[in-house]
């Protein structure tokens, strides 16, 4: 005789079909964290190519400058005095190509997911994208147009020495930190790091510090917080910076030179629509166009190898 016996079993969640279970959407999108943008701030914004004819502004320079002589009476008398001949040049901004994100949203998506807003998501973020973007070009133009260079003294590492020796090379091209003139110094958090834990110039007035740990930001000073000031330069920390590459920039325009670096608008932030109806989408583009020069290079120093 045979005996059969049945084994009990337990119906378990993780035996049900997918689709029995639905998973709940959470209502809000994340979008994620965004690059600090700063290098806008050491320029002079123009917008006199918006809605003019041409894509290019030229900046006269009195490139070759007079120099004074003596002149004795009896030379005056023979000879008469001696003209110079000053030279001009100029400094061209020239508007580059269009920088622009695109994207579509299809009906269907909107119907079967209404939770989101997806038009206000996606041009936020299309929004970020070109700023940021916008950012690291002026920071490139920056980096090639630096009339002041110089390697840190210690490969790798951003030091209180490194400011102060790449500010004498500007200031013997007569680019001295005065009030209304305090340049900015750009740094990446990693050289931020350097700085904080260089013990070798240690009087407390090499900086003010916002939090532990951190030098004051932009953002501090909108909230009424005190600025940084490192070695005489304000403090900038951006994570779009380059990491093995500092900036000492003045502020533009000089109160006493005119524009360092001009940032020419031609077309500011826009946004178009239109609606494809054969395919049942929407399709938006976000765009702007612009040009930075740096026009008095002298006035942008650049450390690298830090």
């Amino acid at each position: 005789m045979t005996m059969t016996f049945d084994m009990e079993e337990t119906l378990l969640a993780g035996s049900l079909p997918a689709d029995v279970l639905p998973h709940m959407l959470w209502n809000e999108m994340i979008l994620g964290t965004k690059k600090r943008v700063v290098y806008k701030d050491a320029t002079q914004i123009t917008e006199a190519l918006r809605g003019a004819v041409g894509t290019k502004i030229s900046v006269a320079v009195l490139s070759t400058r007079f120099t004074a002589d003596t002149i004795s009476e009896s030379s005056l008398d023979t000879s008469g005095y001696t003209p110079s001949d000053p030279a001009v040049t100029d400094v061209d901004i020239t508007i580059g190509n269009q920088v622009y994100v695109a994207f579509r949203i299809s009906d269907i998506l909107k119907e079967d997911q209404p939770n989101f807003n997806w038009i206000r998501i996606l041009l936020q973020d299309a929004g970020r994208a070109i700023v940021e973007y916008e950012d690291g070009a002026i920071r490139d133009v920056f980096h090639a147009g630096a009339g002041n260079s110089m390697g840190s003294a210690a490969a790798g590492t951003l030091a209180y020495d490194d400011v102060i020796d790449e500010l004498a090379m500007q200031k013997v091209d007569s680019w001295f930190p005065e009030p209304g003139a305090t340049p900015y110094l750009f740094i990446h958090p990693n050289q931020e790091k350097d700085l904080l834990k260089d013990t070798r110039y240690v009087n407390s007035h090499r900086y003010s510090i916002a939090r532990v740990g951190e030098l004051a930001s932009a953002d501090d000073m909108a909230r009424g917080e005190v600025e940084s000031i490192y070695a005489g330069c304000r403090v900038r920390v951006t994570d779009n910076a380059t990491d093995t590459l500092a900036l000492v920039v003045f502020p533009s325009p000089h109160p006493s030179y005119g524009p360092v670096t001009i940032h020419a608008v031609k077309r500011p932030l826009t946004i178009r629509t239109e609606r494809e109806e054969f395919y049942g989408r929407q399709f938006w583009a976000v765009s702007t166009r612009y040009g930075t020069a740096v026009i008095q290079a002298n006035a942008v120093g650049l450390i690298s190898n830090c």
